[in-house]
């Protein structure tokens, strides 16, 4: 029915509320198109979280290979609380030798090729130092120990760590494949770690 035949069925209306009566929106259609729309959104999102899935499905299902570092080379030194955590390249080239508080970290096949009997004397790559007082760098000096090469490692609340070098050549001189070994460790003592109480010092 058209505005003309409404007019004529009803009687005397005004055209305005006729008017106002077209314009009246139709909720049904509004309610289907909202429907749809929500469906069409739902659907989306079921597409791309199976999407999603599919791709972490296939990602995780491919073997991960994952490289553990080997364990590392280790001297402890159960007396005086103190490990040395050694370059890698060190397995099988050092051994350790007690002399009361203190440790000899020497080369056995250069002390074997260096020909002496003597206790102690070639091969040597380093000593440790325990000394029962704890000491700053400028104390250490002052108190005169600082005779030979050294490193100060560090100081506890009773005692203090130091690095000594050997001061004299520990190779045999006519065997230059034994120099280029010891000399290569001894350029490698620099790289060592300390760790006491659980604390890392370079």
């Amino acid at each position: 029915m058209n505005k003309k035949q409404l007019s004529e069925h009803i009687g005397n209306i005004d055209d305005r509320l006729v008017e106002q009566a077209e314009k009246i929106p139709n909720y049904r259609q509004l309610h289907h198109r909202q429907t749809i729309r929500r469906f069409i959104t739902a659907a989306a999102a079921f597409v791309l979280m199976a999407c999603s899935f599919s791709a972490g499905a296939f990602a995780f299902a491919r073997e991960i290979v994952v490289e553990v570092p080997a364990e590392q080379e280790t001297i402890k030194l159960k007396e005086i609380n103190l490990t040395l955590v050694l370059p890698d390249d060190w397995k099988g080239k050092y051994s350790v030798e007690k002399n009361g508080q203190n440790y000899i970290i020497y080369h056995p096949q250069v002390r074997e090729g260096y020909g002496t009997e003597i206790a102690f004397d070639g091969g040597i790559l380093f000593y440790i130092v325990c000394h029962e007082e704890p000491m700053t760098p400028e104390q250490f000096v002052a108190n005169g120990y600082d005779f030979v090469g050294y490193r100060y490692l560090f100081s506890t609340s009773d005692k203090t760590y130091i690095l000594y070098y050997p001061s004299d050549v520990q190779w045999n001189p006519e065997n230059s494949e034994q120099e280029a070994e010891y000399l290569g460790m001894e350029r490698e003592i620099e790289d060592i770690k300390f760790v006491v109480d659980n604390i890392l010092a370079d």
